[in-house]
């Protein structure tokens, strides 16, 4: 069986032990999915496959992914994924920080913003989706 909501595999647990989703007894459990090769029923048009992220998860992705190598020092990649405290801390430190060190703590939350952006748009789909939509990773 796999979790509804994040497509982890959770054989007999009674919560996903990814996202913490009540399983079998709720209806967030699917089905596995029908073996290679067969034309098992395909999901409905809009939903994702089994195991795969939701269609949003690829439009955050890219977002932030662009925000953060183009707009890194100023967190902005945070804020697109929902870290407000994260991004105010980038923010924080790039701006009033760098009038204080001649930039050069600006040129750090660029270097951090440049790697995390890499980093997000190196990711599939449904690892992107569960580590930082489901997992709210906020650094790195």
């Amino acid at each position: 069986m796999y979790c509804g909501r994040c497509g982890t595999p959770i054989g007999g647990a009674a919560n996903c032990p990814s996202c913490g989703e009540p399983t079998a007894a709720s209806a967030g459990a699917v089905p596995p999915p029908p073996p290679p090769g067969s034309m098992g029923g395909m999901p409905p048009y809009g939903t994702p496959a089994y195991g795969a992220a939701p269609v949003d998860a690829s439009s955050k992705k890219l977002a932030a992914g662009l925000c953060g190598i183009l707009l890194g020092a100023l967190g902005i990649h945070k804020f697109v994924l929902g870290y407000t405290k994260e991004g105010l801390i980038m923010l924080l430190v790039s701006i009033p920080g760098a009038l204080v060190t001649c930039g050069a703590s600006a040129a750090v939350m660029g270097v951090i913003g440049l790697v995390e952006g890499i980093i997000y748009l190196t990711k599939s789909d449904a690892e992107f989706h569960r580590t930082y939509m489901v997992g709210r990773k906020g650094w790195f």
